[in-house]
Formats: C-alpha cells, structure tokens, sequence
C-alpha cells in the first residue's frame, strides 16, 4: 500500500474515499489532515508526509491542482514506495537525515550510495530505487 496515503476507505472500484471533519477539511479516518486524494498533508505547510513517521515526501509546490503528486511517481503510486527510493541514514534529533560525504566529496547514504543533497539515491543525477533502477529522470528534477 502506499506510504503517503492517509487511513482511508476504499469503494468498489477500489478508490479511496476522502472524509471530510465537522469544518470541510479532508482528514482520514484517524482525523489526521489529507489533501483531496487522500494523501497525508502536513497541515501547516501542505507539503505530503509520510503515514508512519511524518516525513515530509514531497513539497506542496510540486504537487499539481487535483492533488496528485508528481510523476512518475503518480503513476506508480500503487507500487510506489519512496523509501525504495532513499539512502540509508541516521537521522539528527529533528527527524532529519544525516547526509555523509566520501572521500571525494560526493554526497552517499550510510552504505556509500551516491545520493542528491535531499537524501534520495541518484545515479548520473537521475533518481534511482535501492536496486538502481530509474525511476525518475534527471530532466525532470528540479534542483
């Protein structure tokens, strides 16, 4: 299931449907902020959050006007894991990673993976999963 999505039933078709509290705001079933998608939004900055430890995913700005977070991430977003997608890191008291540095400088996970300054695992600047396949290419990012 995908980590961004808030607790959320399901109808036949297998669409999620997206409550609604007492005021109009989208919440999930446990009342935690959702955008009109389902996805779990942090409620101050409307960035999309992760639904176990509330890591911000994406950025409110680069998510379009339905909703939907960016490609192709949206069109995997059944299969997607973004945790697929990061370095393996400590993390400071923030929650934040601690991103480290090789002996040439190049940003890297605990494991030496090269990753981006955001702590997502990168090759030839294109976004990778864990078993370097793309999944997102380096045209696409913006710095």
């Amino acid at each position: 299931e995908n980590d961004i999505l808030g607790d959320l039933e399901r109808d036949e078709k297998g669409n999620v449907i997206v409550l609604q509290n007492s005021e109009g705001d989208n919440v999930d079933i446990e009342n935690r902020p959702t955008n009109q998608r389902g996805y779990l939004i942090d409620p101050k900055s409307g960035d999309i959050i992760e639904n176990k430890n509330g890591q911000k995913m994406f950025d409110a700005d680069d998510i379009d006007e339905r909703g939907e977070i960016p490609a192709p991430f949206c069109v995997e977003k059944h299969n997607f894991n973004p945790h697929d997608l990061q370095g393996n890191f400590d993390h400071d008291e923030n929650g934040k990673p601690i991103i480290l540095k090789n002996s040439r400088g190049d940003l890297v996970d605990k494991k030496g993976r090269r990753v981006n300054k955001k702590g997502w695992l990168v090759y030839n600047a294109n976004l990778v999963d864990r078993h370097g396949r793309k999944k997102f290419d380096r045209r696409q990012l913006v710095d």
